[in-house]
């Protein structure tokens, strides 16, 4: 079975665009795929292999996929959220039609989770269920400004131990390093060897700028936030009780304007919280998608169990 480190790296094009891909883990007919929508400064190279592992560990089929202009896909970067949403579609109407599927279930971390909010208002019969994690929506009420320097962490030009302490509390330890390192070194041992590509690591450049445009432009839009309890599918919220990025309160609001979402927040852990709770959050992620969890909104801070 294919995993993070070794998954081979594919291409399809769609509307001019070249879009390089991964298909990890085993194809299952009885679930959709789970496609893959990384954070701002991400590429397919940088997800963490402890998550992606864990989530193929329960049978299903995942898709990364770098946006178009970033990572190995090629083409102009968007400069705003529904860009990124329709060059996605344009993707998807290729790949899916390629695995015979209709639709598939969204995972959405940070900017990968305005991405997927934008899909599902834009094509909702393309996706199943939502995961939005360590996310928010557009501009509206109830929602708190990050700080001036944290957003000066995520969009500085080269990234360094800043992002990791904003991606986990300090009290975290050594946990954040240790995650960087999974992220950026996964795919060392196919990278250059029988047509891999070299690694792709963060976004810089002017790329980067053209994210940091979609990315403020998404946070002063109210036109999303407006339209969101017209998302008639089961969503799961995620985050940490300590985002700096997308502050924790930002997905709540998120939570509580959806019309049928369930709402965790993991204690001691912040942006990254997927990644600090990987084996959990796998697990948290396969009861949701099957169906397994309660359908009521979880109280804040709740965390429910899996047994």
């Amino acid at each position: 079975m294919s995993t993070q480190e070794t998954a081979k790296t594919l291409f399809l094009s769609a509307d001019g665009i070249d879009f390089a891909y991964r298909l990890i883990g085993k194809s299952n007919s009885s679930h959709p795929p789970l496609l893959m929508l990384n954070h701002v400064r991400s590429t397919i190279d940088t997800w963490d292999p402890e998550l992606i592992n864990n989530l193929t560990a329960s049978g299903r089929q995942l898709i990364a996929y770098d946006y178009a202009g970033l990572g190995h896909s090629k083409g102009p970067v968007a400069t705003s959220i529904k860009g990124f949403a329709i060059n996605l579609l344009a993707f998807l109407n290729v790949l899916l039609l390629k695995l015979n599927v209709k639709e598939v279930d969204v995972l959405g971390f940070s900017m990968g989770g305005y991405i997927a909010q934008q899909l599902v208002l834009d094509s909702p019969d393309t996706v199943r269920k939502l995961i939005l994690a360590g996310t928010g929506p557009s501009l509206g009420a109830g929602l708190v400004r990050p700080m001036n320097e944290i957003q000066s962490i995520v969009f500085s030009p080269t990234p360094g131990p800043p992002t990791i302490g904003a991606f986990f509390p300090p009290t975290t330890g050594d946990e954040g390093a240790a995650w960087l390192n999974r992220s950026t070194s996964s795919r060392a041992g196919v990278a250059g060897k029988n047509g891999e590509p070299e690694i792709a690591l963060f976004t810089t450049g002017k790329p980067l700028l053209n994210l940091t445009q979609a990315y403020l432009t998404w946070d002063a839009d109210p036109l999303p936030y407006a339209l969101l309890q017209a998302i008639q599918k089961d969503a799961l919220v995620t985050c940490g009780d300590n985002d700096l990025i997308v502050p924790t309160q930002n997905s709540f609001v998120l939570a509580r304007q959806l019309s049928r979402a369930n709402f965790v927040m993991l204690p001691g852990s912040g942006h990254g919280h997927l990644f600090q709770y990987a084996g959990y959050y796998a697990g948290l992620v396969g009861k949701f998608l099957d169906g397994d969890l309660p359908s009521p909104l979880f109280s804040a801070g709740e965390v429910p169990g899996l047994e």
